[in-house]
């Protein structure tokens, strides 16, 4: 049976600490629009306080995460356990983007991530720290989840973009990271979000418009065919 909690207990913290892996969901507002989950690894959580908790982000194909958060803030962190007792947890609250240039972002790397992160060829795949303000912490059994034994971090991401020019960093941000599936802008810093917003808003207005322009051509037509079949003699 599952249990819910305001906020995180020591012994909560103290697990969160020992996880390899999490799993991070946001969505759009609103009704449509896909849901998107991320797995993260890197020893990339961090637990501030009872109801704060700040995740590295790293640069990749996409830009879900921020965007949604950029959006409307909502966002959920899921931990299984995959040794020991069985235990998921899930943490939900409103999440903040803070990008490199930021002092938030000076301040939180500095004391909770610099030590692992601060070679710069390393730091190269850091693209922001999100900094998460629990409103409720949701735990339950979690037999479903197997055993499985960590064996290493996956180095590839890490060393590609350690390998990659700032040149190439800023065009590969442009195409990948400036708006989300559904069109929604990142804000990321080397974006054109601005476009891109005008872009889906313009593209949401015709979405409205074109129900109703549709009916409006068949409604035409179908006065013109009737006129036409009252005067036949008028030309086609």
């Amino acid at each position: 049976m599952g249990t819910f909690r305001n906020e995180l207990t020591a012994s909560d913290q103290d697990w969160i600490a020992k996880q390899k892996v999490y799993f991070v969901a946001t969505a759009p507002a609103g009704k449509s629009g896909h849901v998107n989950t991320s797995p993260k690894g890197y020893d990339s959580l961090r637990v501030l306080d009872s109801n704060r908790v700040i995740l590295l982000d790293g640069r990749g194909s996409g830009c879900e995460t921020i965007a949604h958060l950029r959006e409307n803030g909502r966002i959920t962190i899921m931990l299984c356990a995959f040794e020991g007792a069985p235990r998921i947890m899930r943490l939900f609250g409103q999440g903040k983007v803070y990008e490199p240039e930021s002092p938030e972002f000076g301040q939180l790397f500095e004391k909770h991530f610099a030590e692992d992160w601060q070679d710069p060829a390393k730091f190269k795949f850091v693209r922001s720290i999100i900094d998460v303000r629990l409103e409720l912490v949701g735990q339950s059994c979690g037999f479903a989840v197997p055993f499985m034994d960590f064996k290493s971090e996956r180095e590839t991401l890490v060393k590609h973009h350690a390998g990659k020019s700032r040149e190439a960093q800023a065009k590969s941000r442009i195409r990948d990271n400036t708006v989300s599936i559904d069109g929604i802008p990142s804000f990321l810093d080397g974006t054109d979000s601005t476009s891109a917003l005008a872009k889906r808003r313009i593209t949401a207005i015709m979405d409205m418009m074109l129900p109703w322009a549709g009916g409006a051509a068949l409604g035409a037509a179908l006065a013109i065919a009737a006129f036409r079949g009252a005067f036949k003699w008028l030309p086609a």
